[in-house]
């Protein structure tokens, strides 16, 4: 195994694989973030990776990054109200394509939404918005605040499942809302589905989608839950409410004091969907087989 060191000068916030395995991407409070490649090497596990380029611009501690479902582009955002979009080129350098202003506080989190351009971010100003692609330009098209049942305060993380069709947002007081995802002329749009208080009153941190369909987040209480999706029993009657109305979130298992602190971050292994890893403010970072928490 190998250190990536040297580089960031302060706490480093997120660190994310890119879609084919090739590259990392690493955050900071020092308001950079740094691509990491393994060299054309097969495997990630014994690879050497090397730093290749260093992005700077935004102006304040970077929150979090994602890189596009097709691997190009890649999204960072921060404590100073901006998100960037940077598009990788050949030569394993990065252009700015597109700085996006529209939040009014901290961006917390960002997810592209799976099989399209279109990009989700989150805010301590209480709102989600989507952006969609136009011309290698991203414009706003919906604001969700309490106007649309949004969210009354900060939205700390975003989830998709893997279909690409649903999304979930936690937030400060314990709330997890779920959206469907939705396209209107060639746009994408979100709808609310419904709200959910499990299994407490606490922030939730993190939330992550595994592609089998469980639900993992990460608490101010130290704790982490499983969750999944199923039909309530009460949903309202005719099509529409049938549709995207009565799909709630049932509580499966909780792991109470997983670790001594905030649970600050929840990942599934994308390939092995009963690995869960989890970090905290304990320092740790705990890896958990799924069947052994359930059984």
């Amino acid at each position: 195994m190998e250190t990536l060191e040297k580089t960031h000068t302060k706490t480093i916030r997120r660190c994310e694989f890119s879609k084919c395995d090739t590259m990392i991407a690493t955050v900071s409070f020092d308001a950079t973030t740094c691509i990491w490649d393994k060299g054309g090497q097969a495997s990630a596990t014994d690879a050497e990776w090397d730093l290749v380029v260093t992005l700077e611009g935004h102006e304040s501690e970077i929150k979090d990054v994602a890189w596009s479902p097709d691997g190009e582009l890649l999204a960072t955002c921060g404590r100073d109200k901006s998100i960037w979009i940077w598009l990788k080129e050949i030569d394993d350098q990065f252009e700015c394509l597109d700085v996006l202003q529209g939040h009014t506080q901290d961006v917390k989190s960002l997810r592209w939404v799976p099989k399209t351009r279109a990009l989700v971010s989150a805010s301590y100003d209480n709102t989600i918005k989507i952006w969609n692609e136009c011309n290698d330009e991203w414009l706003c098209t919906q604001t969700l605040d309490t106007a649309y049942q949004g969210h009354e305060s900060t939205v700390w993380n975003l989830a998709c499942n893997q279909e690409g069709s649903k999304l979930l947002s936690c937030d400060d007081t314990g709330m997890i809302l779920l959206w469907s995802i939705e396209t209107c002329d060639s746009s994408v749009e979100l709808k609310l589905v419904s709200r959910n208080k499990v299994p407490s009153d606490f922030s939730i941190y993190s939330i992550d989608w595994a592609s089998s369909g469980l639900i993992a987040i990460g608490s101010a209480d130290n704790s982490i839950s499983l969750l999944q999706l199923e039909r309530s029993e009460g949903g309202a009657a005719g099509e529409e409410a049938d549709k995207r109305g009565n799909e709630i979130l049932k509580l499966v298992k909780e792991v109470k004091q997983a670790h001594a602190g905030d649970v600050n971050c929840v990942r599934f292994n994308p390939k092995d969907p009963n690995l869960l890893a989890s970090a905290g403010d304990d320092e740790l970072v705990k890896l958990w087989r799924i069947n052994d928490i359930l059984s």
